[in-house]
């Protein structure tokens, strides 16, 4: 994070005290959230102290090991309140791999929207949430994979068209081509049974 802007810098220490503070509502300790997510112990210090950023998947590997979601920590780390623009050139992006993520909206009771600026040419590991999942391709071409009981479907996705799974269907896409790009993820409604 040598060349973090200053509202990157904001928005790292933001998201490691959201860490912290949902750790300690947890009881847990700095080793216990590190031991399951597979992570170390002094990259998550790091990380609370706002001193480093985690990409999209060390982030959802600590939001399940306290009980939540990726959404609700960065949430907990909004920046601008409701009602004030955030310039796409000046929004902090959680590492994805290739590009970066953001959260649009956090809410609670109704949906979550994140916006992934550019992905992996090659698919990483699968993805699981509770909530039913809208992904719609802002532009570029992505592949999206969604594996149910061992068998898997593939859907390759360009600029405008969409695709909706329900909960707890482990899910992926990835970037064809060389065009960089934009997928808005929504989760909305209650967890699936």
């Amino acid at each position: 994070m040598p060349n973090a802007s200053g509202a990157e810098r904001a928005a790292d220490t933001r998201l490691g005290r959201a860490i912290r503070a949902t750790r300690h509502d947890r009881g847990m300790t700095l080793a216990q959230v590190a031991a399951q997510a597979g992570l170390s112990q002094p990259f998550l210090s790091q990380l609370e102290l706002g001193r480093t950023r985690p990409s999209m998947r060390s982030l959802f590997r600590i939001a399940t090991a306290l009980g939540t979601t990726q959404q609700a920590l960065l949430g907990q780390a909004a920046g601008p309140p409701p009602g004030e623009a955030v310039r796409g050139n000046d929004a902090a992006l959680v590492e994805s791999g290739v590009g970066g993520a953001r959260l649009l909206l956090h809410d609670p009771g109704g949906a979550d929207v994140t916006e992934f600026v550019g992905s992996p040419q090659e698919f990483g590991e699968f993805f699981r949430h509770e909530r039913t999942e809208l992904l719609y391709v802002a532009s570029g071409t992505v592949e999206v994979e969604l594996r149910e009981d061992g068998t898997s479907r593939f859907s390759t996705l360009h600029a405008r068209d969409s695709i909706t799974y329900p909960g707890q269907v482990d899910h992926r896409f990835r970037q064809v081509g060389p065009q960089t790009c934009v997928v808005v993820l929504v989760h909305s409604g209650a967890a699936d049974a």
